[in-house]
């Protein structure tokens, strides 16, 4: 499993002119503090606002911190596949994409892309919860609800943008808490505008996840249980609500809808699913362990029956510790128990390349691939610990699994960086300059893309397929 923290610009600092005297300054600093305090509220709702329409190439310029684990994924993929065919998509259709952030959220942005933050997927008890929230986000996605909210948007930050200013300009000129109001006012009518078109947003989109669930056979009350953990916050101050409350505003008619559909499907018999029972406790346990204080997790879980999800968090916090011998003790039980399960081998072969032993690795990182042919996060996994092995029949390799890991997963920084190395160390120049470009346009570094990709246009056959790319990467400026 990989954590990236994506970009993350410098943050521009407004400093005042060398002529102002010290003490007009610290006037002036007072009243900008006094503004930024009294407008928090404001500037973070639009700020929130601003996320969901958040085109997905720019998550990198907002530093989202982005998790990418090929069992995860599938976990994930498997739960949206029934409702993906009951909404009449195409797995195809929907990218999802895993933000390390331990908050309760969830939210579609750019198109069709849904984000979930890894303390939602951790903190949902049952699958049938989670695939509440994914519904319902599909159903924001098949209602066209991003671009007629992007749409409002765009209409309404034009006041608020004038009001703000006008705001600020009357405090600077010493109106104080007046002009704040002028500006505040201004971004109220707008909260409360934005708000109600959202909240009709959120019942269409609760009704497209309640008929999802039934067509997929899935009990609809998993979505009753997720509003609940909501219900009352809208009484709480801003900064102590759950995100997702901030983004999908609740009702008395949305709940009154939800409790009613709910209720009905207690008369229902649902089929049972062992296979996503298993697999969404896995993911859980899995991000327990990389992402919870690893001494706490030993801590908690000492007394416990040793169950294989416990086994799972414990081998992850061992080696976080690190404590290698224990951590891969306690993968001896986990394979004992599954001998033939990729990602206990991708874990295995993680354990040991991240403690130095890339030579050790290399069996396990080649039996996930076995078993999990074609997987590729674990191709490129494969691939950085041929490179580290330094041979040339390992480099070579290792560039025919990378490239075959970018064709499938062209958006994998780790990949990218892996795959510009053994270009490098194969001679191929140009590639690596390439590859190195398209790393850096990812993550919004434009600068340092255009700069090599300029280079690369210079090294590459004009007309060929990695001249035409670099050619894109430079129409950004």
């Amino acid at each position: 499993m990989r954590c990236r923290q994506h970009g993350g610009g410098k943050t521009a600092q407004h400093r005042p002119k060398g002529a102002m005297r010290q003490a007009d300054r610290g006037t002036g600093m007072r009243r900008l503090a006094k503004l930024t305090a009294a407008a928090r509220w404001a500037g973070t709702l639009m700020l929130v606002l601003a996320m969901v329409v958040l085109p997905v190439q720019q998550a990198s310029a907002r530093g989202i911190s982005l998790v990418r684990d090929a069992e995860i994924e599938r976990t994930l993929a498997m739960m949206t596949s029934p409702l993906l065919t009951a909404a009449g998509m195409s797995q195809s259709s929907i990218n999802m994409f895993i933000v390390n952030a331990d908050s309760l959220n969830a939210f579609v942005a750019g198109g069709p892309n849904v984000f979930l933050h890894t303390g939602l997927i951790s903190r949902l008890d049952r699958p049938e919860e989670l695939q509440a929230v994914i519904a319902h986000e599909l159903g924001h996605i098949a209602g066209g609800h991003l671009a007629r909210r992007q749409i409002a948007l765009q209409q309404a930050q034009g006041p608020a943008l004038l009001g703000m200013a006008l705001g600020i300009a009357a405090a600077v000129a010493g109106a104080g808490p007046a002009g704040l109001g002028l500006g505040l006012g201004t971004q109220e009518a707008l909260r409360r505008g934005i708000l109600r078109y959202s909240r009709s947003e959120e019942a269409s989109a609760d009704q497209a996840a309640i008929s999802y669930m039934k067509r997929a056979g899935i009990n609809p009350s998993g979505l009753r249980d997720v509003v609940a953990r909501f219900r009352g916050q809208e009484v709480l101050t801003f900064g102590s609500l759950d995100p997702y409350t901030q983004t999908h505003p609740l009702s008395t008619q949305r709940m009154q809808l939800i409790d009613r559909e709910a209720t009905a499907a207690e008369s229902r018999s649902w089929p049972e699913n062992p296979e996503v029972d298993y697999w969404h406790a896995r993911a859980r346990a899995k991000l327990r362990g990389f992402l919870s204080n690893p001494r706490r997790v030993l801590s908690e879980d000492e007394d416990k029956p040793e169950t294989e999800f416990i086994l799972y968090a414990r081998a992850v916090a061992q080696h976080r510790l690190p404590d290698l011998q224990s951590a891969l003790g306690t993968m001896d039980e986990l394979m004992a128990m599954r001998p033939n399960d990729a990602y206990y081998h991708e874990l295995r072969g993680q354990i040991l390349y991240e403690s130095g032993n890339a030579e050790a690795a290399l069996p396990a990182y080649r039996r996930a691939n076995a078993l999990a042919p074609n997987t590729p996060l674990l191709m490129s996994g494969l691939g950085r610990v041929l490179l580290a092995l330094g041979g040339e029949a390992e480099t070579r390799e290792a560039l025919k699994t990378l490239e075959a890991a970018r064709r499938s997963d062209p958006g994998d920084l780790s990949m990218l960086r892996s795959l510009a190395i053994a270009y490098d160390r194969t001679g191929n120049r140009a590639m690596a300059t390439l590859v190195t470009a398209e790393r850096f346009a990812a993550t919004n570094r434009r600068e340092d893309a255009v700069l090599h990709a300029s280079r690369a246009v210079q090294l590459l056959p004009e007309g060929s397929p990695g001249w035409l790319r670099a050619q894109d990467i430079l129409a950004m400026k």
